[in-house]
């Protein structure tokens, strides 16, 4: 009769499971196609299972904003073993004579042991996270009722998986017989239980196993509904990862499609964006990284996430319902072919009744955008990609954000002031800023610049930008560059008048048909210059050209102005004076720093060019690394189109600000137009501008460069 009971429950539940996770399947299956393959380079992405799923190496990580999770290391791989002693009551339950006890005793005996200390170290581990979650309250983890009833439910089946162990030895000790042999902490409870004898330890058996069973089926149907439903969504989100280099993944729009502008409803991301939200693990590590969320924006990259997912859930249980009485009606239309009834039937004027009140269900719904979701919450976001860098199961936040940002710019036509202003001046001036065109080369007044009509074929385009032809103080920079090219007898032209935006701001703040046509008119005049290779002192411009622009026909090699001058500095093309006395020594005010940009670092994954030209200089071996640097260098808040919009304190660029003056160094070495234009408003805001000073890699090199005649070697006489 056991066997009997035991294959009732087990179907019910899980078929119920099976219910959950095709009802979960169904809703992430309407969403967009895919336009990345998801199953290409096999060989990649199972080893990226093996390495961030089973190994959980991105959870190992530790970061200046968070510590590594070592207990949930113990409870996973701890439930990954004791999930065989849990297919083994599976199975037993069906067919009793199958057990682990049929393996060799070689195999049996350490299994068992591996599993039932495990099933200790998984229950001190739970036990650390609910004293965690309790006493020590780390940000954004609280102990809610989820949290207990998972944290409780894992505890439960330690301890009914130690009691039903126990009773049983005791059992066995009643009957004359041994312990069972390697089970040390369940023979150490059975110890404990001795004083109970005969019919009690039977039935303590018996109910514990019972027990175990209902935790351990209810459990399993609890999961999808709960925080952990990340162990159900997190490896096919870790198989299905981008394994490109272009990070942040934004898809080309079809501009004649109005269904693809943008994302305004959850069927409009892709499947690929739906799984993600199955995915989050409510590490929070996102939200903890991100600038605009520790600066008090409406901007939590976990709670959108998990918006997303409620809203895809919510719209998709009234679908499906809608679905199927639409296809009940059909049914009764179907079976009065001959059109002779006089009236409707009256199921089917109930299903007609029913149809409507689920339509109006949907339309009474608030929209995902303005509703569930915030206009402010995507304005807030600088795409700085900090929340993508630290997730563990490789949930992709800035796209998403683009492509609703997308929907509110296009079909909606709700643009912050700001911006609406930034889009007009690019459609008319081709510059964020509004200047005439016709001011793009003033810059380059009584400078020796050669444009691309002056040398028709040049080795390289430098790419000058909008900043660095508009902004004063960004000048300074492209001056600067021109100087070491010049120095180092590089081939190079610029396009002058010929250059426009790059349409980064357009892009990243949602204004798809802008940005077309800005990457469009610029295409056409790299190639008609026949283009291959770049050069670009912004990592914006410099994101654009490498990962945007090849979807519309412009492939080129783009490099960044800190990689050349790297690179030259290393072939002995360029040096600088080792004896200038730079003050750049360590100590309070004396030192030099590097701001990493996001979009150079943790986009292109460039930190060390930088760096190295850094080294070259007199201050060579002691430049300060800031508390937050490198893939984890906080962002300073102009991205994402951030640049060009107002903000609330506190501001993003002032918290940086406050790190680099805590860091007591006088100079701080930037290679991004906007993380210096950000930070030179900081210093000025905190009145230390004639304190530290703010400088572009590239003025440090040519304030310091050795004239190139200095660079000949004069031949001894013996070589004369």
């Amino acid at each position: 009769m056991k066997p009997v009971i035991f294959v009732i429950l087990l179907a019910g539940f899980v078929g119920y499971f099976g219910r959950t996770m095709w009802r979960m399947a169904r809703a992430a299956s309407r969403g967009s196609a895919e336009p990345r393959p998801r199953t290409d380079q096999l060989g990649a992405r199972l080893m990226s299972v093996l390495v961030y799923f089973f190994g959980q190496k991105k959870v190992a990580e530790e970061g200046p904003q968070h510590m590594s999770s070592k207990h949930h290391l113990f409870i996973f791989w701890g439930f990954l073993i004791i999930t065989i002693a849990s297919a083994e009551i599976f199975v037993n339950g069906v067919v009793p004579a199958i057990s682990l006890q049929l393996l060799p005793d070689m195999l049996f005996i350490p299994l068992k042991t591996t599993i039932d200390v495990f099933n200790l170290i998984v229950l001190v581990m739970v036990s650390w996270a609910i004293f965690r979650r309790v006493v020590v309250q780390p940000r954004l983890i609280p102990m809610n009722l989820d949290a207990g009833l998972i944290l409780g439910g894992i505890a439960s089946l330690m301890i009914t998986h130690f009691l039903f162990h126990g009773f049983h030895g005791a059992v066995e000790v009643a009957a004359g017989r041994s312990l069972p042999e390697a089970a040390p902490v369940s023979n150490a409870v059975a110890a404990w239980l001795m004083p109970i004898r005969g019919d009690a330890a039977v039935f303590g058996a018996e109910a514990a196993y019972w027990l175990h069973v209902a935790i351990l089926l209810t459990f399993l149907n609890y999961l999808p509904y709960s925080k952990h439903i990340h162990l159900l969504g997190a490896l096919p989100n870790i198989f299905t990862r981008n394994l490109s280099d272009r990070r942040m993944d934004l898809p080309k729009l079809d501009l004649e499609d109005e269904n693809q502008w943008g994302v305004g409803r959850f069927e409009q991301f892709s499947w690929k964006s739906l799984l993600d939200t199955y995915a989050c693990t409510e590490c929070a590590r996102c939200s903890n990284y991100c600038p605009a969320y520790n600066t008090e924006k409406n901007l939590s990259p976990m709670q959108l996430i998990h918006d997303i997912r409620y809203e895809m859930l919510d719209r998709d249980a009234l679908y499906a319902e809608r679905d199927q009485l639409k296809k009940q009606i059909a049914e009764f239309a179907g079976d009065d072919q001959n059109g002779e009834q006089n009236h409707k039937p009256a199921d089917l004027v109930h299903l007609e009744q029913a149809l409507a009140g689920v339509e109006s269900r949907i339309e009474d719904m608030p929209p995902m955008l303005g509703g569930r979701i915030a206009d402010d919450t995507l304005w807030a976001c600088t795409t700085c990609g900090a929340c993508q860098e630290v997730c563990p199961v490789f949930i992709e936040h800035p796209v998403k954000i683009i492509q609703m940002r997308q929907s509110l710019v296009m079909e909606e036509e709700r643009v912050p002031a700001e911006l609406a202003r930034t889009f007009r001046n690019l459609e008319r001036m081709s510059n964020p800023w509004g200047i005439p065109a016709d001011q793009r080369m003033d810059w380059a007044e009584g400078l020796d610049v050669p444009t691309i009509e002056d040398k028709p074929d040049p080795e390289y385009i430098l790419w000058v930008g909008c900043a660095g032809a508009f902004d004063n103080r960004i000048v300074k920079q492209t001056k600067s560059m021109v100087k070491i090219l010049a120095a180092a007898g590089v081939d190079y032209a610029v396009l002058g008048h010929q250059e426009g935006c790059t349409g980064d701001p357009a892009r990243r703040a949602g204004n798809e048909l802008l940005f077309q046509m800005q990457a469009e008119a610029n295409i056409e005049t790299l190639n008609q210059a026949g283009a291959k290779k770049v050069i670009t002192s912004c990592p914006h411009c410099l994101h654009t050209l490498r990962h945007d622009y090849p979807h519309f026909g412009g492939d080129y090699q783009v490099i960044h102005h800190t990689q050349l001058i790297a690179h030259l500095v290393e072939d002995g093309k360029l040096a600088v004076d080792q004896q200038r006395d730079d003050k750049l020594g360590s100590g309070t005010r004396g030192g030099l720093t590097y701001h990493d940009s996001c979009y150079l670092g943790r986009w292109n994954r460039e930190f060390d060019a930088p760096r190295a030209v850094l080294n070259a200089l007199p201050a060579s071996g002691r430049i300060t690394e800031l508390g937050r640097s490198r893939r984890h260098g906080l962002c300073c808040g102009a991205g994402g189109g951030r640049m060009f919009m107002e903000e609330d304190e506190p501001r993003v660029n002032l918290v940086r600000t406050d790190e680099i003056l805590d860091a007591g160094v006088d100079t701080v070495a930037v290679a991004c137009p906007f993380c210096n234009i950000m930070l030179t408003d900081g210093m000025k805001q905190r009145d230390k501008e004639d304190d530290v000073k703010v400088v572009d890699v590239a003025e440090l090199v040519a304030e310091r460069l050795i004239p190139a005649s200095s660079l000949v070697r004069q031949k001894s006489p013996d070589e004369a």
